[in-house]
């Protein structure tokens, strides 16, 4: 992934970029809002005004994951643990980490960092949803955002490593065995459970004619899988 990432930006020294990957599902996110979600519930909107809010709604979700790598980022910085790079990418990003954290307590602070910045995005977004008043762009990327970002943060807490839920798992694990190497060996056969339990729900929508859903539930279920067998490596 990184040897395909595009530099961005540096924040706090720590090096921001883009796979090729999320060029795609920018387009497709955009897209999605623009020709579906913000006509169905905005029917009166002019066309051009759905790709505007479309393309500043993927901008800001991008943003708000962005802000949620730099969570877990800046609390590795507390414990003096280095951040290689933030890399976005099409499942969302991922703060490269330098070294393992000094304890359980660390790890957890860490891991749950993300998922909390998310929940305070949307907490804020909700509220922007209810001062928006009439102002129906602004009413419509809140309200999208605000959901996206609770997603995101429930998503992560999902105990299958690597997420973040796996990583507060695993925190969990090596603070009552005292052996990190057992705990990630047991969160990563989690994560691998989890990953092989989206790829059948996936298969099974398919089969029940949600062909685009299932797909992507599927996929991600196979890139969960991977990315635990990788950690277990």
């Amino acid at each position: 992934m990184t040897r395909q990432a595009i530099p961005l930006v540096r924040i706090a020294g720590i090096p921001v970029r883009l796979d090729y990957s999320w060029f795609l599902i920018f387009v497709l996110l955009t897209w999605m809002l623009a020709a579906n979600h913000f006509p169905a519930e905005f029917p009166d909107w002019d066309p051009s005004l759905y790709w505007a809010v479309g393309v500043a709604t993927s901008v800001l979700y991008f943003v708000s994951v962005l802000l949620h790598e730099l969570g877990h980022s800046a609390v590795a910085l507390v414990y003096k643990i280095p951040v290689r790079s933030i890399t976005l990418f099409m499942f969302g990003g991922v703060a490269h980490i330098g070294a393992e954290s000094p304890s359980a307590s660390a790890e957890f602070r860490i891991a749950i960092a993300g998922p909390l910045v998310s929940f305070a995005l949307a907490a804020i977004f909700y509220a922007l949803q209810k001062v928006a008043g009439g102002i129906q762009p602004l009413y419509g990327l809140a309200k999208y955002l605000a959901f996206i970002n609770l997603a995101l943060g429930a998503f992560n807490l999902i105990p299958g490593y690597p997420l973040d839920g796996g990583r507060v798992f695993r925190a969990a694990v090596w603070a009552v065995t005292h052996d990190l190497q057992r705990a990630t060996l047991i969160a990563t056969s989690v994560g691998r459970g989890f990953g092989f339990l989206f790829i059948m729900v996936g298969v099974w929508q398919m089969l029940g004619g949600n062909l685009v859903g299932g797909l992507w539930i599927a996929f991600i279920g196979w890139f969960l899988e991977s990315a635990a067998a990788a950690q277990a490596v």
